[in-house]
């Protein structure tokens, strides 16, 4: 009997152990697993097509001296544009082809501009732009000016030059932008397209000559602004070869100076704590606005921030059909993972959007607000934005900061 019972607890034991072995090692698959996209799985299908692999490339090929090899990063490249844009419909962005778009192959690629300043939610629509797919970003080109607004000599001519020539891809006499990004990465890394190069040896965003190849590449370039006033801007609209398009971005101005109100780096420069400056700048780009859009007809939109951010769906449909994109699955997913969820961070783009355009309401005092109303009182009536007259207005839920604005032809 006693043999009995001891071959049974054996077995049980046994039986146990098993169970805990398997359970574990379930345990350790889910934490360690992550199934790959639906993406990912057809980029390798249709890498298996294009040259007969059946994997993924390795994040940086090199040669056998062990330098990235440029040719074979460039076709994979060239691959993988052709597959992002594998069921695209060029019609909508005005041409038949991607050949069309392409410089390798004659064409023109579509250039986008966003121009605006500081805090006006332009990492937000940088970064939506570049939801859409094959894009490749010129993020701030100019950030090696620092905290200062370019409207005129002794900077306009080099700053002008410059975004020109990243607009047609051409990187050579840069010296001081690629020194400048050795020690401020993020001028290249908000760039998905470049860093996903980068990120594996990052002299590669500090040579001219693969940043120029790969730029070419790009059926799409979008690039931002936040130290150029529009007026400037003129002479890049004039560039025929350019192909481009201009959003003059706006916000509220006292949207814009509580918002800077967390960033240290405004404190030195009235450019950008000034409310004088802020909304003479505002004015200069109104009256921009309005000779521009006469003189070169469809090239130019504006946009107020808060209605992107009241209403980021459909105001993303009426941007994109001006910009000549389509709203693809991508961008689709931009707005939904970044409009839904608040994400800590001054600079996050990960915001409840409808939270964020009237915050200056109750985290200014009252006497400051008074004080910026006072100084942009014409560029706020230009910009469609209504006073508040005391702060108990200001606290009201009733009260609405926006009115209809026209800009002026």
């Amino acid at each position: 009997m006693f043999r009995r019972v001891n071959f049974y607890s054996i077995c049980f034991a046994f039986g146990l152990s098993v169970l805990l072995i398997l359970a574990g090692s379930r345990y350790t698959d889910n934490l360690s697993y992550h199934p790959p996209s639906e993406n990912r799985k057809n980029f390798r299908n249709y890498l298996k097509t294009e040259d007969g692999n059946d994997k993924l490339p390795q994040p940086l090929p090199t040669t056998s001296d062990g330098l990235p090899n440029i040719e074979k990063i460039l076709q994979k490249t060239r691959t993988k544009i052709r597959f992002e844009l594998s069921k695209y419909n060029f019609n909508d962005s005005g041409v038949d082809r991607l050949e069309d778009l392409l410089t390798e192959s004659g064409g023109k690629p579509i250039r986008n501009l966003i121009v605006t300043t500081w805090r006006s939610g332009s990492t937000f629509l940088g970064e939506l732009v570049n939801a859409f797919p094959a894009n490749y970003y010129h993020y701030e080109p100019l950030l090696l000016y620092e905290i200062i607004q370019i409207r005129g000599p002794p900077y306009a001519d080099k700053a002008l030059r410059y975004m020109k020539n990243f607009m047609k891809c051409n990187h050579e006499g840069m010296e001081d932008y690629f020194e400048f990004g050795k020690t401020h990465l993020h001028q290249f890394s908000h760039n998905t397209r470049l860093w996903d190069q980068c990120k594996y040896k990052k002299e590669l965003c500090f040579d001219p000559d693969f940043t120029s190849k790969i730029c070419n590449l790009f059926p799409f370039q979008s690039m931002k602004v936040v130290r150029v006033r529009l007026r400037l801007i003129e002479e890049l609209l004039a560039d025929k070869s350019l192909n481009l398009k201009v959003v003059v971005l706006v916000r509220d101005p006292r949207g814009v100076l509580q918002s800077r109100q967390h960033r240290a780096f405004c404190q030195p420069s009235a450019d950008c704590w000034s409310p004088e400056f802020v909304c003479a700048d505002m004015i200069s780009d109104y009256v921009a606005a309005s000779r521009l859009m006469a003189k070169y007809p469809n090239r130019l939109t504006t946009l107020r921030y808060e209605e992107l951010a009241l209403n980021p769906n459909a105001t993303t449909h009426k941007l994109f059909k001006f910009l000549r994109l389509s709203v693809t699955t991508s961008v689709e997913e931009f707005l939904q993972t970044h409009t839904q969820v608040d994400v800590a961070g001054v600079s996050s783009t990960f915001r409840i959007s409808r939270d964020v355009p009237f915050k200056w309401t109750t985290s200014l005092y009252f006497n400051y607000v008074d004080e910026v109303q006072r100084a942009c009182a014409e560029a706020m009536e230009l910009w469609g934005y209504r006073k508040v007259h005391n702060a108990s207005e200001m606290a009201s839920k009733d009260f609405n900061p926006l009115q209809p604005y026209i800009v002026k032809q």
